[in-house]
C-alpha cells in the first residue's frame, strides 16, 4: 500500500498524537504484563533453572525441564517474537538465543520465522490503518527520514531487490524496515516472503549457536557468533552508507512521502 491511499487526517494533528500516545501505552502495559511474567516464571522454576546450568548435561536438563510443557513453549515463543517485532525497542538477538537453547537450531528457528512473518503482517496492517502514526509510535523520526533518502525504495523492482539484500544481512534495523516498507511501492505478499526468507541466514545462525553452546559445542558456537558479528558490523557500514547518501527524490516523482 503506498502512502498515497492513507487518509490525511491519519497523518497530521491530535489524531496522529493520539494514536502515537495509544500504541505507546499498549506498549508499556505489554512490556510491564512481560517483565512481570518473566519474574514469576523464573521464582516459580527458579531450582529447576538452577539445575540446567549446573548440570554435566545442560541440553538433557533442559529436555527434561520442556517435557509436557512444548507445545506452550512453542506458542510462548511465537507470541515474544510478535510483540518483539511490533515494539521494535526489544532486542532480538536474545530471543533468538533462547529459541535455539530451547528448541535447537532448527526448529527454534522456524518458530521465530513463523512469528516475524506474522508480525510483519500485523505491522503492514497496522501502518495501513493508521498511516506514519504507527512507525512514529516506535521509531525515530530522523531514522525514518533517513529511508526517504534511499532512492531505491521508490522504485518497485529495485526496492524488492533492496529488501532481500537489507534483510539477509545483520546489522540492519530490520524492525524499522517491516514498518516503513507499506510506504513503498513493494506488494504486501511480495514484502513478506522476501523478507522471511531473507531472515533465515541471520536466525538460523544464531539459534544454532546457543543451541551448539548448550550441547558442549563451545568451538562452534564461538565460529557462528564472531561470523554474525562480522556480518553485522558490515551490514551497519552498508546500512548507513544507503541512508546517509543523496537526496530524498521529487515527491511527484515518488510514491513515499
Amino acid at each position: 500500500m503506498n502512502s498515497e491511499e492513507f487518509p490525511e487526517k491519519k497523518e497530521i494533528g491530535e489524531e496522529s498524537s493520539s494514536v502515537r500516545k495509544g500504541l505507546r501505552i499498549f506498549a508499556a502495559v505489554t512490556v510491564t504484563l512481560l517483565i512481570a511474567a518473566g519474574i514469576w516464571f523464573v521464582l516459580h522454576n527458579f531450582a529447576a533453572l538452577k539445575g540446567i546450568f549446573i548440570s554435566d548435561d545442560p541440553a538433557k536438563a533442559m529436555d527434561e525441564f520442556l517435557n509436557g510443557n512444548r507445545l506452550l513453549g512453542v506458542f510462548v515463543l511465537f507470541f515474544l517474537q510478535v510483540i518483539q517485532i511490533i515494539l521494535a525497542f526489544i532486542p532480538g538477538g536474545p530471543m533468538q538465543m533462547i529459541a535455539g537453547a530451547l528448541y535447537g537450531g532448527f526448529f527454534g528457528g522456524l518458530i521465530l520465522l513463523a512469528g516475524a512473518a506474522a508480525a510483519s503482517a500485523l505491522i503492514w496492517w497496522l501502518v495501513g490503518l493508521f498511516g506514519t502514526a504507527a512507525m512514529e509510535a516506535f521509531h525515530n523520526k530522523e531514522k525514518i527520514g533517513h529511508l526517504h533518502r534511499i532512492r531505491a525504495l521508490h522504485d518497485e523492482r529495485q526496492a524488492e531487490a533492496l529488501i532481500w539484500i537489507l534483510f539477509l544481512i545483520p546489522g540492519v534495523p530490520k524492525d524499522l524496515l517491516t514498518y516503513f516498507a507499506p510506504l513503498t511501492p513493494v506488494k504486501e505478499k511480495r514484502f513478506l516472503v522476501i523478507s522471511t526468507i531473507a531472515r533465515c541466514p541471520g536466525i538460523f545462525l544464531t539459534t544454532f549457536a546457543s543451541s551448539s553452546l548448550l550441547s558442549g559445542s563451545v568451538w562452534i558456537s564461538v565460529s557462528l557468533y564472531a561470523l554474525m558479528f562480522v556480518a553485522a558490523l558490515g551490514g551497519g557500514w552498508y546500512y548507513q552508507k544507503k541512508t546517509q547518501g543523496g537526496k530524498t527524490p521529487p515527491e511527484k516523482n515518488s510514491s513515499l512521502k
